[in-house]
């Protein structure tokens, strides 16, 4: 169910926000290492020169998943429920999941090379750990923020 102030536009606007900067973390992927993915791996079918409806709708689809799972897991019910940290990591795990299914579905590498897996896990658990540690800290400075506003307002409140 969607939060009180939240419209469709809001989620919309966050699912191709995801879906912009998938892209372009693979257009950037596809410039450095494209031609030498090409013919490796399903995601770089055009080396240097661009992707595939495929791969686009294939990418779209992982941001549809990404989405769907923040707006589920930092919703009302989760936030009464569990810590933004446990959030966080389940958030990426489950994307994990996702990720590793799109791998074996779509053939982005092949399932028996090693050093493919070994990279994949390395980057994205670098990459959940950046975002779990910010979120940490965003956590923190909110929490600090929200307390020194119930500690002003205590202060402006007359004591019965």
């Amino acid at each position: 169910m969607m939060e009180e102030n939240k419209s469709v536009f809001f989620y919309l606007s966050g699912l191709f926000a995801t879906y912009g900067v998938i892209v372009l973390i693979f257009i950037i992927l596809n410039v450095l290492t494209g031609d030498a993915a090409s013919g490796y791996s399903s995601l770089f079918e055009y080396g240097s020169h661009g992707f595939s409806i495929s791969t686009l709708i294939q990418l779209f689809a992982l941001s549809v998943i990404i989405s769907a799972l923040r707006t589920l897991l930092f919703s009302d019910i989760f936030i009464k429920t569990m810590s933004i940290i446990m959030r966080n990591i389940l958030f990426f795990v489950l994307i994990t999941i996702a990720i590793v299914v799109f791998v074996i579905l779509f053939r982005w590498f092949p399932l028996n090379d090693i050093g493919a897996w070994i990279g994949f896990i390395i980057s994205f658990a670098l990459s959940s750990a950046a975002g779990i540690l910010i979120s940490r800290i965003r956590e923190k400075s909110e929490n600090d923020r929200m307390d020194r506003a119930l500690s002003k307002y205590r202060d402006q409140t007359p004591q019965e």
